[in-house]
């Protein structure tokens, strides 16, 4: 498990940092739709889940955002702040279905 924020991306600087994905994961930093990219090495497809805390106007609770990352593919999705789980320090929580040759970084 590992808590990472945004990196901020360059023109001719320092490269982008990608992460290993590891069982609870989490994302620090987001206040703004912020880009994900995820790396998929393996040769099956990757599932990403973000479980948003909260509840609907209609008193549901909050759909879960799911994204099928494609085998030996780069991928990149967007984080939205109502991602973030005030009780958790405004963390944003990520499940994978496998962390195996899957890597990722938060690029703000």
């Amino acid at each position: 498990m590992a808590t990472h924020g945004p990196q901020v991306a360059v023109v001719n600087g320092a490269a982008i940092t990608l992460h290993s994905a590891a069982a609870g994961d989490k994302v620090s930093g987001i206040k703004k739709t912020t880009r994900m990219l995820v790396v998929n090495g393996s040769g099956s497809a990757v599932t990403l889940t973000i479980d948003p805390p909260g509840n609907t106007d209609y008193g549901v609770a909050n759909p879960a955002k799911t994204y099928t990352i494609p085998a030996n593919s780069s991928f990149t999705l967007l984080l939205l702040p109502s991602y973030r789980d005030p009780a958790d320090s405004n963390l944003i929580s990520l499940a994978w279905s496998s962390t195996t040759t899957v890597t990722w970084a938060v690029i703000g």
